[in-house]
Protein backbone atom coordinates (compact mmCIF):
# COMPACT_ATOMS: atom_id res chain seq x y z
CA UNK A 1 0.00 0.00 0.00
CA UNK A 2 1.44 3.27 -1.00
CA UNK A 3 0.17 6.96 1.03
CA UNK A 4 0.84 10.37 -1.11
CA UNK A 5 1.04 13.18 1.20
CA UNK A 6 0.17 16.43 0.05
CA UNK A 7 1.88 18.87 1.90
CA UNK A 8 5.12 19.15 4.07
CA UNK A 9 2.89 20.70 7.21
CA UNK A 10 4.41 20.58 10.88
CA UNK A 11 2.26 18.10 12.05
CA UNK A 12 3.44 15.91 8.80
CA UNK A 13 7.08 16.66 10.06
CA UNK A 14 6.72 16.04 13.33
CA UNK A 15 4.32 13.26 14.35
CA UNK A 16 2.70 11.91 10.73
CA UNK A 17 5.92 10.67 8.67
CA UNK A 18 7.60 9.04 12.21
CA UNK A 19 4.38 7.14 12.29
CA UNK A 20 4.05 6.13 8.44
CA UNK A 21 8.10 5.24 8.36
CA UNK A 22 7.08 2.46 11.34
CA UNK A 23 4.98 0.58 8.44
CA UNK A 24 6.90 -1.83 6.34
CA UNK A 25 4.51 -2.53 4.20
CA UNK A 26 4.13 1.29 3.61
CA UNK A 27 5.78 3.01 1.06
CA UNK A 28 5.45 6.94 0.67
CA UNK A 29 5.42 9.70 -1.93
CA UNK A 30 5.31 13.68 -0.77
CA UNK A 31 4.00 16.46 -3.08
CA UNK A 32 5.44 19.87 -1.70
CA UNK A 33 6.01 23.38 -2.55
CA UNK A 34 8.85 23.37 0.30
CA UNK A 35 12.38 22.32 0.26
CA UNK A 36 11.97 19.06 1.80
CA UNK A 37 15.06 16.55 3.48
CA UNK A 38 13.29 13.41 3.03
CA UNK A 39 15.80 9.96 2.11
CA UNK A 40 15.77 9.82 -1.09
CA UNK A 41 14.01 6.86 -1.53
CA UNK A 42 10.85 8.89 -0.66
CA UNK A 43 9.70 10.20 -4.37
CA UNK A 44 8.22 13.68 -4.75
CA UNK A 45 6.70 16.43 -6.46
CA UNK A 46 6.13 19.72 -6.73
CA UNK A 47 2.48 19.99 -7.96
CA UNK A 48 -0.64 18.29 -5.57
CA UNK A 49 -2.45 17.57 -9.10
CA UNK A 50 -0.15 16.24 -11.00
CA UNK A 51 0.84 14.15 -8.01
CA UNK A 52 -2.26 12.44 -7.86
CA UNK A 53 -2.89 12.02 -11.41
CA UNK A 54 0.36 10.25 -11.91
CA UNK A 55 1.11 8.79 -8.53
CA UNK A 56 0.27 5.15 -7.89
CA UNK A 57 -0.57 5.98 -4.37
CA UNK A 58 -3.73 3.98 -2.98
CA UNK A 59 -4.54 6.63 -0.28
CA UNK A 60 -3.90 10.57 -0.55
CA UNK A 61 -3.38 12.02 3.07
CA UNK A 62 -3.98 15.78 2.91
CA UNK A 63 -1.74 18.38 5.14
CA UNK A 64 -2.44 21.67 3.85
CA UNK A 65 -4.22 24.56 4.55
CA UNK A 66 -7.71 24.48 5.43
CA UNK A 67 -9.22 26.38 2.04
CA UNK A 68 -7.57 23.24 -0.29
CA UNK A 69 -8.75 20.29 1.35
CA UNK A 70 -12.68 20.37 -0.60
CA UNK A 71 -10.80 20.66 -4.20
CA UNK A 72 -7.86 18.33 -4.06
CA UNK A 73 -10.09 15.59 -1.71
CA UNK A 74 -12.61 15.72 -4.62
CA UNK A 75 -10.06 15.95 -7.17
CA UNK A 76 -7.87 12.53 -5.40
CA UNK A 77 -11.71 10.72 -5.01
CA UNK A 78 -12.17 11.35 -8.70
CA UNK A 79 -8.83 10.06 -9.58
CA UNK A 80 -9.83 6.95 -7.54
CA UNK A 81 -7.89 7.28 -4.32
CA UNK A 82 -8.97 7.05 -0.63
CA UNK A 83 -8.69 9.92 1.25
CA UNK A 84 -7.26 11.24 4.50
CA UNK A 85 -7.73 15.01 5.22
CA UNK A 86 -5.93 16.93 8.53
CA UNK A 87 -8.77 18.82 10.07
CA UNK A 88 -10.87 20.53 9.67
CA UNK A 89 -12.39 17.96 6.82
CA UNK A 90 -13.55 21.01 4.98
CA UNK A 91 -14.80 24.24 5.62
CA UNK A 92 -18.80 23.60 5.92
CA UNK A 93 -21.28 20.94 5.50
CA UNK A 94 -22.22 21.04 1.99
CA UNK A 95 -18.54 20.30 1.05
CA UNK A 96 -18.63 17.31 3.31
CA UNK A 97 -21.27 15.84 2.56
CA UNK A 98 -20.41 15.89 -1.48
CA UNK A 99 -16.93 13.98 -0.66
CA UNK A 100 -19.22 11.40 1.14
CA UNK A 101 -21.69 10.88 -1.48
CA UNK A 102 -18.45 10.89 -4.32
CA UNK A 103 -16.60 8.37 -2.13
CA UNK A 104 -19.50 6.46 -1.08
CA UNK A 105 -20.80 6.18 -4.93
CA UNK A 106 -16.85 5.12 -5.91
CA UNK A 107 -16.42 2.79 -3.00
CA UNK A 108 -13.59 4.84 -1.28
CA UNK A 109 -12.34 6.04 2.46
CA UNK A 110 -12.74 8.65 3.50
CA UNK A 111 -11.52 10.11 7.18
CA UNK A 112 -10.52 12.92 9.30
CA UNK A 113 -7.44 12.68 11.24
CA UNK A 114 -8.13 13.41 14.65
CA UNK A 115 -6.26 11.17 17.07
CA UNK A 116 -6.49 12.75 20.29
CA UNK A 117 -9.13 9.74 21.64
CA UNK A 118 -6.84 6.95 19.64
CA UNK A 119 -4.05 7.83 22.29
CA UNK A 120 -4.31 4.95 25.73
CA UNK A 121 -4.35 7.95 28.11
CA UNK A 122 -7.53 8.67 26.75
CA UNK A 123 -9.04 5.33 26.31
CA UNK A 124 -8.06 4.41 29.80
CA UNK A 125 -10.65 7.18 31.24
CA UNK A 126 -13.27 6.02 29.36
CA UNK A 127 -12.77 2.36 30.54
CA UNK A 128 -12.86 4.02 34.36
CA UNK A 129 -15.91 6.19 33.89
CA UNK A 130 -19.43 5.10 35.17
CA UNK A 131 -22.02 5.89 32.33
CA UNK A 132 -24.98 6.08 35.12
CA UNK A 133 -23.26 8.45 37.09
CA UNK A 134 -23.32 11.99 36.35
CA UNK A 135 -20.36 13.12 34.19
CA UNK A 136 -18.88 16.55 34.16
CA UNK A 137 -15.91 17.82 32.05
CA UNK A 138 -14.25 21.19 31.21
CA UNK A 139 -11.69 21.46 28.48
CA UNK A 140 -9.53 24.08 27.38
CA UNK A 141 -7.32 24.39 23.71
CA UNK A 142 -5.53 27.70 24.18
CA UNK A 143 -2.54 28.50 22.26
CA UNK A 144 -0.44 31.60 21.75
CA UNK A 145 0.24 34.51 19.44
CA UNK A 146 0.69 33.19 15.92
CA UNK A 147 3.15 34.93 13.49
CA UNK A 148 1.39 37.13 11.43
CA UNK A 149 1.85 35.39 8.17
CA UNK A 150 0.31 32.02 9.70
CA UNK A 151 -2.72 31.09 7.57
CA UNK A 152 -4.76 30.87 10.40
CA UNK A 153 -4.93 34.55 10.07
CA UNK A 154 -6.51 34.79 7.07
CA UNK A 155 -10.29 33.82 5.99
CA UNK A 156 -9.59 33.45 2.19
CA UNK A 157 -7.30 30.45 3.62
CA UNK A 158 -10.25 29.09 5.99
CA UNK A 159 -8.45 30.51 9.38
CA UNK A 160 -10.26 31.66 12.53
CA UNK A 161 -9.96 29.76 16.13
CA UNK A 162 -13.55 28.24 15.08
CA UNK A 163 -12.41 26.57 11.79
CA UNK A 164 -9.12 25.28 12.98
CA UNK A 165 -10.20 24.02 16.63
CA UNK A 166 -14.10 23.20 16.68
CA UNK A 167 -13.29 19.88 15.31
CA UNK A 168 -12.59 19.36 18.80
CA UNK A 169 -15.66 20.46 20.57
CA UNK A 170 -18.02 18.69 17.46
CA UNK A 171 -15.55 15.54 18.90
CA UNK A 172 -16.22 15.66 22.65
CA UNK A 173 -19.87 15.27 21.90
CA UNK A 174 -19.20 12.76 19.49
CA UNK A 175 -17.65 10.75 21.84
CA UNK A 176 -20.07 11.59 24.98
CA UNK A 177 -22.96 12.36 23.89
CA UNK A 178 -23.90 10.10 20.54
CA UNK A 179 -26.98 9.34 19.93
CA UNK A 180 -28.28 11.43 22.72
CA UNK A 181 -29.99 14.45 23.59
CA UNK A 182 -28.56 17.75 24.36
CA UNK A 183 -28.86 21.18 24.61
CA UNK A 184 -26.02 23.92 23.19
CA UNK A 185 -24.91 27.40 24.34
CA UNK A 186 -22.39 28.68 22.38
CA UNK A 187 -20.30 31.97 21.83
CA UNK A 188 -17.72 33.64 19.48
CA UNK A 189 -16.00 36.88 19.74
CA UNK A 190 -15.96 37.24 15.93
CA UNK A 191 -18.19 36.38 13.22
CA UNK A 192 -15.48 35.80 10.78
CA UNK A 193 -11.89 35.28 11.57
CA UNK A 194 -12.74 35.03 14.94
CA UNK A 195 -9.75 34.03 17.98
CA UNK A 196 -12.24 32.12 20.38
CA UNK A 197 -15.31 30.05 20.65
CA UNK A 198 -16.47 28.23 23.24
CA UNK A 199 -19.63 25.75 24.19
CA UNK A 200 -21.59 24.59 26.93
CA UNK A 201 -23.28 21.25 26.36
CA UNK A 202 -26.01 20.18 28.88
CA UNK A 203 -27.62 16.59 28.69
CA UNK A 204 -29.38 14.39 31.48
CA UNK A 205 -26.06 12.63 32.38
CA UNK A 206 -23.15 14.64 30.88
CA UNK A 207 -22.03 18.23 30.73
CA UNK A 208 -19.71 19.15 28.59
CA UNK A 209 -17.85 23.22 29.54
CA UNK A 210 -15.31 24.09 26.36
CA UNK A 211 -12.86 26.95 25.12
CA UNK A 212 -10.84 27.41 22.32
CA UNK A 213 -8.51 30.46 21.87
CA UNK A 214 -5.76 31.56 19.87
CA UNK A 215 -3.58 34.78 21.26
CA UNK A 216 -3.57 33.14 24.83
CA UNK A 217 -1.15 31.79 27.41
CA UNK A 218 -0.94 27.71 26.47
CA UNK A 219 -3.30 25.44 27.67
CA UNK A 220 -3.96 22.10 26.80
CA UNK A 221 -6.22 20.01 28.94
CA UNK A 222 -9.58 17.77 29.68
CA UNK A 223 -11.28 17.64 33.22
CA UNK A 224 -13.62 14.75 34.12
CA UNK A 225 -15.23 14.52 36.70
CA UNK A 226 -17.35 10.88 37.40
CA UNK A 227 -18.38 9.02 40.54
CA UNK A 228 -16.54 11.27 43.03
CA UNK A 229 -13.52 11.12 41.26
CA UNK A 230 -11.55 14.12 39.03
CA UNK A 231 -9.18 13.11 35.57
CA UNK A 232 -7.29 15.54 34.46
CA UNK A 233 -5.20 14.72 30.99
CA UNK A 234 -2.13 16.75 30.13
CA UNK A 235 -1.69 18.12 26.66
CA UNK A 236 -5.39 16.53 25.79
CA UNK A 237 -6.06 17.53 22.41
CA UNK A 238 -2.13 17.03 20.75
CA UNK A 239 -0.55 14.57 23.25
CA UNK A 240 3.86 14.59 22.39
CA UNK A 241 5.58 11.83 21.12
CA UNK A 242 8.31 12.63 22.81
CA UNK A 243 7.91 12.74 26.47
CA UNK A 244 5.72 10.80 29.06
CA UNK A 245 1.91 12.23 29.38
CA UNK A 246 0.16 11.52 32.61
CA UNK A 247 -3.51 11.44 33.68
CA UNK A 248 -3.76 12.81 37.65
CA UNK A 249 -6.81 11.32 39.48
CA UNK A 250 -8.07 13.14 42.56
CA UNK A 251 -10.09 10.62 44.81
CA UNK A 252 -12.48 13.37 46.99
CA UNK A 253 -10.67 16.73 47.97
CA UNK A 254 -7.10 14.95 49.45
CA UNK A 255 -5.70 12.49 47.90
CA UNK A 256 -4.28 11.86 43.80
CA UNK A 257 -2.81 9.59 41.89
CA UNK A 258 -0.11 10.10 38.97
CA UNK A 259 -0.44 7.76 36.04
CA UNK A 260 2.35 8.28 33.89
CA UNK A 261 2.23 6.63 30.43
CA UNK A 262 4.59 6.11 27.95
CA UNK A 263 6.12 7.78 24.85
CA UNK A 264 3.10 7.21 21.86
CA UNK A 265 2.31 8.80 18.85
CA UNK A 266 -1.52 8.18 18.40
CA UNK A 267 -1.47 8.27 14.74
CA UNK A 268 0.35 4.68 14.83
CA UNK A 269 -3.06 3.49 16.46
CA UNK A 270 -4.96 5.67 13.63
CA UNK A 271 -3.14 4.34 10.89
CA UNK A 272 -3.09 0.59 11.84
CA UNK A 273 -6.67 0.93 12.13
CA UNK A 274 -7.43 2.56 8.77
CA UNK A 275 -4.97 0.63 6.63
CA UNK A 276 -6.95 -3.00 8.00
CA UNK A 277 -10.23 -1.48 7.60
CA UNK A 278 -8.80 0.12 3.67
CA UNK A 279 -7.79 -3.63 3.27
CA UNK A 280 -11.35 -5.20 4.27
CA UNK A 281 -13.02 -2.38 2.49
CA UNK A 282 -15.23 -1.39 5.58
CA UNK A 283 -16.15 2.42 4.68
CA UNK A 284 -19.23 3.05 6.18
CA UNK A 285 -18.83 3.76 10.25
CA UNK A 286 -16.61 6.22 8.87
CA UNK A 287 -18.73 7.86 6.83
CA UNK A 288 -21.27 8.30 9.45
CA UNK A 289 -18.60 9.73 11.81
CA UNK A 290 -17.81 12.38 9.11
CA UNK A 291 -21.27 13.20 8.74
CA UNK A 292 -22.26 13.19 12.58
CA UNK A 293 -19.17 15.60 13.81
CA UNK A 294 -19.99 17.85 10.68
CA UNK A 295 -23.79 18.43 11.97
CA UNK A 296 -22.82 18.99 15.19
CA UNK A 297 -20.30 21.43 13.70
CA UNK A 298 -22.94 23.35 12.09
CA UNK A 299 -24.70 23.34 15.94
CA UNK A 300 -22.56 25.04 17.21
CA UNK A 301 -21.54 27.55 14.66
Amino acid sequence: MKVLILGNSSIFQRKIFPSLIKFKKISIEVASRRKNNFNKNIKTYKSYNDSIKKSDANIVYISLINSKHFKLALFALKNNKHVIIDKPFTLNSKETNKLINYADKKKLFLSEAVVFHEHDRFKNIIKKINKNKKTNISASFHIPKLKKNNFRNFIKFGGGCFNDMSTYGAYLIFLFLRKKKYEIKKEHNKKNLNDFFSLRVNSRIVNIDASFKFNSDYKNEIVIENNSKKYLINYAFSPPIDKKTYIITQYGKKKEYKLSFQKQNAFDVYFSKIFSLIKKKKYKFFYEEIKEISKIKEKIQ
